[in-house]
This record gives structure tokens, sequence and C-alpha cells, in this order.
């Protein structure tokens, strides 16, 4: 994935499968969230640690532990990663922001573009 400068996700996760992430040029910020409260599909999320991945690191998101968020932290320059899925995935879940720490869970359909 190529990811422009400041360019970003909002929380989501990974449909349950695990995943692999390398930062393969430039830099990515991942914050890890834990689920604090649900009511429904309305989610307020713990944040449980930022992560600072320059060009050479990997890391790796395993279920239950795999909402978070990703983004190219830098102001000039384009960042590249690869992620490596334990299956395909045809969709997630999205975390909109609503109205104080709450988010409403959205299906997301993911396709490939080249």
């Amino acid at each position: 994935m190529t990811w422009g400068p400041g360019q970003g996700t909002l929380i989501h996760d990974h449909a349950g499968m695990w995943c692999v992430e390398g930062v393969l040029l430039g830099q990515i910020e991942v914050q890890q969230f834990e689920i604090a409260e649900r009511h429904g599909e309305r989610f307020r999320f713990e944040h449980h640690g930022t992560l600072q991945a320059g060009t050479g690191s990997a890391g790796c998101l395993i279920p239950p532990h795999e909402y978070h968020l990703i983004r190219n932290p830098l102001p000039d320059q384009s960042s590249v990663t690869l992620h490596i899925y334990g299956g395909e995935m045809a969709s997630c879940h999205v975390f909109e922001p609503l109205e104080g720490e709450w988010f409403k869970r959205s299906d997301r359909p993911l396709s490939y573009t080249i």
C-alpha cells in the first residue's frame, strides 16, 4: 500500500484475520485500540499504545487484538507498506466517530486496484 503524506485510516479491524505489516519505505504510525464498551453497533475504545515504524520494520495484528488505525506521519514524503493477511479479506469493519467517545461500526467491502 502507498500512503501519501499525512494519509491514514479510521479505526478498523481485519475481519478476524491475522496480519503482518512491514514498512518498505518511509514511516508508519499504528495506534492500537481495545473495545471498552459496546451497545449494538456503537463502540467505545481504549487506546492501547502507538507504534512508530520505519523502513525495515514489521509488526503483526492477531485477533482479538486487531483494532487499530494506521497513518503516514510524514508531512512531505510518501510511505510504502506490505500487508500479508491470513486469507482473502473481502470486507472489514470500519468505526466512524460519533458524539463523545463513541464510534459507529459499518461493514466496508474491499477490492484490489491496480
